[in-house]
Parts: C-alpha cells; structure tokens; sequence
C-alpha cells in the first residue's frame, strides 16, 4: 500500500508540473499525462481513467474503491505484486465471473511511469519553453534556502531583532 500511494503521488505529482494549463482539473491532467507518457508507449491492462480511478482511492481511504468506479462503472484495478503473476490473477478473476475488477501487477506500473518519465525529460530537453514552464512549476514543489540564511534568522529573532 505504500509503494501505491508514494508512486500514485509521484504520477499526481509529474502531471502538475507537466500541465500547460492552470486551472485544469486534477483527473483531467493526471490522465493527460498517464495516456501520453505511459500508456502509448508502455501499455498496461487498464485505462488512464480506470488508473485515475484508482489513485483516487488509494491516496483518498487506501482502498480500491472511489467515487468513479462507484458512479462511473470504471473498473476498479485488482494489483498483483512481488512474484505474483498478472495473467494469474486476470485468470481468477474470470473464473469467479467478478465484473467491475482489471488485473494489474504493480511493477508493470512503475516500469510504464518510469520509462514514460524518462521519456518526459527527454522530451523537455528538445522544447526549451515547456522546460522553462517545468522548472518554473517544479520550483514550487521545494524550495531551497542556504542554511545560512536560517542561522541568521534563528540568531536575530533570539536576539529579538524580529
């Protein structure tokens, strides 16, 4: 559960940064970059909506249900990991005749998210405006003051200079 919330997050995370567009939606962007970067080159067993679906209830009650799959009918996703199989898994689920669920292993999205990744920064290093747009976005996420700068405030403040 926590490999899916940290690699959720770091999806939620790339799809901000990367989006042109200010006020888009959150689901709207994170699917954007999910059929862009990861699912036209490095395909998976389920849809950039179903995957939207599912970090939604991940990151929002650790479970694998949310509001689309209940509303929606968008497939919940079934995760396999560690030497567990996918096809194993897809199997069972048809033979228990269970609708509604997509197996997936949790590796082949992190392999799909990281090549796609890989390929986003390629990428940005041809498109010099988006780069700059990426840098200026990814500054928001951190940012960084030298630890003098800190000692300094720390000083002046006991001092009661603020």
């Amino acid at each position: 559960m926590p490999a899916l919330v940290l690699l959720y997050s770091a999806i939620d995370s790339i799809s901000w940064v990367a989006s042109g567009e200010e006020n888009q939606k959150v689901g709207k962007r994170f699917q954007v970059w999910v059929d862009t970067w990861m699912l036209q080159k490095y395909p998976l067993p389920c849809t950039a909506v179903e995957l939207y679906a599912a970090r939604c209830g991940i990151l929002h009650t650790l479970t694998p249900d949310s509001d689309l799959s209940e509303k929606k009918n968008i497939r919940r996703i079934s995760y396999a990991w560690g030497a567990a199989q996918q096809k194993v898994l897809e199997e069972s689920i048809k033979r228990v005749e269970y609708p509604g669920l997509v197996a997936v292993h949790v590796n082949d999205i992190l392999h799909s998210f990281r090549n796609g990744l890989a390929d986003f920064t390629e990428f940005l290093e041809t498109d010099q405006v988006k780069r700059g747009l990426f840098v200026q976005k990814a500054g928001k996420h951190f940012a960084n003051m030298e630890i003098s700068v800190i000692s300094e405030f720390l000083d002046s403040s006991q001092k009661g200079g603020i």
